[in-house]
């Protein structure tokens, strides 16, 4: 049994009652045994002192730092021996992102990660077991009106709401890809943290990316772009791509009843509204990434705009990413393996109307007197140089 020193004071000064008592009866031999108790106690005590001491010295207890992705598929640098052909590993599911590492000597030069963020990285994400049969939100019928009443004996008609629902499927698809490497790579850990970590899995992950925005596979994902039920918006613009976001907006806030958080637009666009000038010569936007109160997401894979309400789709991992070491065709007599990552997924949108999405070609096009944007266009505005 341990005591912490406030129980030893305690039981120290008992001891020195009793002592004090013994004296008093005269049984001294007693008395001395006592006395050999709390000098074993006085002892006992200055180590537990000494011991508390270091605890309340100590800053913090240190957290264990989280392992890269790169870590959890080889392991600790110090234990590594290599990897043996037939090697497989999967990442912890809970990892849902991978960075590049922290400052690291690398023997070869690996990839640098998107400069931007994407639109993957805006949706939430949950674990799936395969294919995901949801529902949608579909037409509404009829809606909430005033009761008229009594009158005469006859009751007035209510009014009739019906509200659909109708059955979506999210469907599973893997993305995969891999790298040949030789058999002494195998053995060096700064190569395979590389390979892995600033190349395989950075691909994949903006493959995936990809698929989600303009994916059109009937067996697997359909990208938001490619959903039935998505908003469009086709008027031409002139390129006055700021006007256009705030119309776009209203047009999910009036539609689908939804506040879009975020807007993803093509580089291109982005750098135009970065370069909108005053009449005076003034840039209007400087450092912005916030554009009519929605985060700005730049991606290469959006060939446009799409403003979105980013609770409205979530990604549905089916397995999370894994590498795998083996042989493809011949090269086993060519004294080579490939590396390869995967990981399977499903994009589930629960509100297609919540997504209104307007492409550069139509945007750019001039309007004509029927279709002149009814917003002002030069000025306050702005417009472009």
């Amino acid at each position: 049994m341990f005591y912490n020193s406030k129980e030893l004071w305690a039981e120290r000064n008992k001891l020195v009652e009793n002592q004090r008592a013994l004296m008093d009866e005269d049984k001294v031999d007693e008395a001395r045994i006592v006395e050999g108790q709390i000098k074993q106690i006085d002892l006992t005590l200055e180590h537990v002192l000494d011991e508390e001491e270091k605890l309340r010295s100590s800053a913090s207890i240190k957290k264990t730092p989280r392992a890269s992705f790169a870590e959890q598929i080889l392991g600790a640098r110090d234990e590594f021996r290599g990897l043996e052909v037939g090697f497989r590993a999967e990442g912890d599911p809970t990892v849902t992102t991978v960075t590049a590492p922290t400052e690291t000597e690398l023997t070869i030069p690996g990839k640098r990660p998107a400069l931007l963020n994407n639109f993957a990285a805006t949706l939430g994400s949950a674990e799936a077991a395969g294919d995901v049969e949801f529902k949608q939100r579909s037409t509404q019928y009829g809606e909430p009106g005033t009761w008229g009443g009594v009158t005469n004996g006859t009751s007035a008609t209510k009014s009739k709401v019906v509200y659909t629902w109708k059955t979506a499927k999210a469907l599973k698809e893997t993305i995969a890809g891999y790298v040949p490497v030789s058999k002494d790579t195998l053995k060096d850990y700064a190569e395979l943290a590389t390979i892995i970590e600033n190349d395989l899995i950075l691909d994949v992950n903006e493959k995936e990316n990809g698929k989600f925005l303009t994916g059109n596979n009937s067996t697997g994902i359909v990208g938001i772009l490619n959903t039935a039920g998505i908003l469009v918006y086709t008027t031409a613009s002139a390129a006055l791509y700021y006007e256009a976001i705030r119309i776009m907006r209203n047009k999910v806030m009036k539609e689908a009843r939804r506040v879009p958080t975020h807007v993803c637009l093509n580089p291109d666009i982005k750098a135009a509204i970065d370069l909108y000038k005053t009449e005076t010569g003034l840039y209007q936007f400087l450092g912005d990434n916030v554009l009519w109160g929605m985060e700005v997401v730049e991606d290469f894979d959006c060939d446009g705009i799409l403003v979105y309400d980013a609770t409205c789709a979530r990604k549905r991992p089916v397995h999370t990413m894994s590498v795998e070491v083996g042989y493809v065709n011949a090269q086993f007599i060519q004294n080579e393996l490939s590396i390869l990552a995967e990981k399977t997924t499903a994009l589930q949108v629960t509100y297609p109307d919540a997504f209104c999405y307007a492409s550069k070609t139509d945007l750019d096009k001039a309007p004509t007197a029927a279709t002149t944007p009814t917003t002002p266009s030069q000025g306050d505005s702005g417009k472009q140089q």
